[in-house]
């Protein structure tokens, strides 16, 4: 008996990966949406059990509990849907969803509250999805922030991906406002620090992850900034040249850039001159991003991940350069079991229906790029998350992102009646891949309508103002000075 359980425990000890300097007997993960495993505007237990840190767990300590906010179905809020095959609009789903497994007396290993910028890391308590994931209807919890939290479980390794909310209200809201839709640069490494050096006094090892450029989301590249024909899906040509839409300082210029809350505008003709068939009247300012907003946000980003890498490198900790592998599965697409993946809006796979986070597919393939950097540092070899149960549907929460008529399709493919090559948004006809016309329907400027309720959920749950206002002048109101 005694040889065979120690034959067992052999055994059992090979099928566990080496976690070198790495350890994960008390793992936590501190962020925002993205560490949430917030899936296409809302968070939902049948999306979110794909989280990147639930698939990291999983992978370093196969079997072992990692306790994280699950929703029941359709979500808080509700996940976004499409209602129709033809001309499909984006709505959220009907009802709202119930937190489903309240732990009460302790806190959940993921920490990642959707809405979350740096500094509620460190000082939110309420609020939002905050009362959701900090269980601040417990006595015992109750008061404490995500950081509080994390320290109050004494973890031994920790994950930390915050900051895209620092400058995703900027890119979606369509007006960059220092202070209100971005944060200022002090501000943030300020917290940052903080949120570091309270980690590092627990004696946990991290790794940070860094900052995609929000400007290269499919919620802000996904609309042309050109009227297009719907006949034909080509760009309408006047003398041989493209027509731009019409913003709200006149045509648009060719690095300006129209945000998928666009559709609706567009679907009423706004934005379009009136002898191309539109009212002539300007896209409002809330939809666009001009040239020198896209430069600011970009810069802002690259500020913000050199703070990021400085303060890795300063505590020992792992980079993970999610900014960079996304910049490069745009270039070169990420090919899995025979199907390439891409971030284009609804075809590519990638990202969800929010146009802001990605599918169950994307989690799992960010999940591959944290476990590169953390085995790369520490020495571990974490097995990679094996992605073909995502692509053919083996994990049965990788469902969105593919829109599918009465029978299954490959994830990334948009399917109407009839089959599609992956990359081909299909109405009526065939239509130029992914140009977002929909063919066949003259009613319909573009193929979807990412409509003003999916608008207002997903704003709503991330905290982004949906008409942001520069903050009143300091000083005294009306009187004179003294």
């Amino acid at each position: 008996m005694r040889r065979t359980s120690v034959a067992l425990l052999s055994l059992f000890a090979l099928a566990l990966p080496a976690l070198g300097q790495a350890d994960f007997t008390r793992y936590v993960a501190l962020g925002d949406s993205l560490t949430a495993g917030y899936q296409s505007g809302g968070l939902a237990g049948s999306l979110s059990r794909n989280s990147y840190p639930a698939l990291i767990s999983k992978q370093a300590r196969p079997g072992a509990a990692f306790d994280q906010p699950l929703v029941s179905d359709p979500g808080i809020p509700a996940v976004l849907e499409l209602r129709s095959l033809v001309g499909p609009t984006i709505l959220p789903k009907a009802g709202s969803g119930t937190l489903t497994n309240p732990l009460g007396t302790r806190p959940y290993h993921n920490l990642g509250v959707p809405g979350a910028n740096v500094r509620d890391t460190v000082a939110t308590v309420t609020g939002g999805l905050h009362d959701l994931v900090l269980q601040s209807f417990s006595p015992l919890l109750r008061g404490r922030s995500a950081l509080q939290q994390a320290v109050q479980q004494s973890p031994t390794f920790t994950t930390i991906w915050i900051g895209n909310n620092d400058v995703l209200g900027a890119a979606t809201s369509g007006i960059v406002i220092e202070g209100v839709t971005i944060t200022p640069v002090a501000r943030f490494e300020t917290d940052l620090r903080a949120i570091a050096s309270a980690i590092a006094a627990t004696g946990s090892r991290m790794a940070f992850g860094n900052i995609p450029d929000v400007t290269t989301i499919p919620f802000v590249t996904t609309v042309p900034n050109v009227v297009v024909n719907p006949a034909t899906s080509l760009p309408v040509l006047v003398n041989g040249q493209p027509v731009r839409l019409i913003g709200p300082n006149g045509q648009l210029g060719a690095g300006d850039r129209v945000l998928l809350t666009a559709t609706t505008e567009l679907r009423a003709g706004k934005g379009i001159p009136v002898a191309l068939g539109g009212t002539g009247q300007p896209l409002s300012n809330g939809v666009v991003l001009d040239a020198g907003e896209i430069a600011t946000i970009s810069a802002r980003v690259a500020a913000y991940n050199n703070i990021i890498a400085t303060v890795a490198n300063e505590r020992g900790a792992a980079l993970v350069d999610v900014n960079g592998v996304l910049r490069q599965a745009a270039i070169s697409g990420i090919p899995v079991g025979g199907v390439t993946y891409t971030p284009a809006f609804l075809t590519g796979g990638v990202f969800s229906y929010d146009g802001v986070h990605p599918t169950s597919f994307g989690y799992a393939y960010i999940a591959n790029v944290w476990i590169q950097a953390i085995n790369a540092r520490f020495g571990s070899t974490i097995p990679p998350v094996d992605l073909l149960p995502f692509v053919f549907g083996g994990a049965s929460e990788a469902t969105p992102g593919v829109l599918v008529g009465d029978s299954e399709a490959a994830p990334g493919v948009l399917v109407g009646d009839s089959e599609a090559a992956p990359g081909v948004l299909v109405g009526d006809s065939e239509a130029e891949p992914n140009s977002g016309v929909l063919v066949g329907d003259d009613e319909a400027y573009f193929s979807f309508l990412f409509t003003e309720e999916a608008k207002h959920s997903l704003f709503t749950s991330l905290n982004i103002p949906e008409n942001p206002q520069p903050p009143p002048p300091r000083g005294r109101r009306g009187g004179r000075r003294r």
